[in-house]
């Protein structure tokens, strides 16, 4: 089963003006600033349902009621009714990360295949998983979680040596570090929003205005697509 996680990103109430976004978790720490920011433009509140990408595109497709729709894998949008075009409105990359202190000694790609370590990664069927597998090296992994967020909870945990997440991940966590000091090069995702409803369209608006991309760049992401 899916696990969804939902948090109002408002101190007000709910009204007919707020706004449902089901989106990437990968996206968890960075939406509340997008929301708060959004809020004070709009004085419309956010209720966000975070959850692996393809999770919540299962969702939309069983009738879960949703406004705007941020997924890391665009394609998923053709499999429910978004209104209007897309909006590719951030990308990330790629991290090869440990638990802070670097406790196994990894180094380099190498490592992934040693059979004294615990590698987690993401299930090929979510976009951090597709995008792993466009890393063109060999990777003994131990487990594939659904999402990215379970790969850092198993690092944050102690339940893994080494895992493969997103450099926002890295960088906005006090318990994970890069294993090494890794260039920035794809394999990337790129972050697409739909709007489920015509209600969402200022919101996707919004994404794409500056005070939005500059959130985005302060935590991390990169404001044009990958080319």
């Amino acid at each position: 089963m899916a696990l969804l996680f939902a948090s109002t990103l408002s101190c007000g109430g709910r009204t007919g003006d707020d706004l449902t976004v089901f989106a990437a978790s990968s996206l968890a720490d960075v939406l509340p600033d997008l929301a708060a920011e959004f809020e004070n433009q709009t004085g419309t509140t956010i209720t966000a349902v975070f959850a692996g990408s393809n999770h919540l595109a299962a969702q939309l497709r069983d009738g879960a009621p949703a406004d705007a729709f941020l997924t890391a894998d665009a394609q998923l949008l053709e499999q429910v009714e978004a209104r209007e075009r897309p909006l590719a409105f951030a990308a990330n990359r790629l991290v090869v990360a440990v638990p802070r202190g670097n406790p196994a000694g990894v180094s380099s790609l190498v490592d992934l295949t040693r059979g004294d370590l615990r590698v987690v990664i993401c299930a090929a069927t979510v976009p951090c998983g597709a995008a792993t597998s466009e890393m063109n090296t060999i990777i003994n992994a131990d487990s594939h979680e659904t999402s990215v967020r379970a790969v850092l909870s198993r690092l944050s945990l102690g339940e893994a040596d080494v895992g493969i997440v997103y450099a926002t991940d890295v960088a906005s966590r006090h318990d994970v570090q890069s294993a090494w000091n890794q260039p920035e090069t794809c394999p990337c995702v790129t972050y697409t929003a739909g709007a489920m409803t015509y209600r969402a369209l200022p919101f996707l608006a919004f994404l794409e205005s500056p005070s939005s991309q500059e959130i985005l760049s302060m935590h991390g992401f990169a404001t044009e697509a990958p080319g």
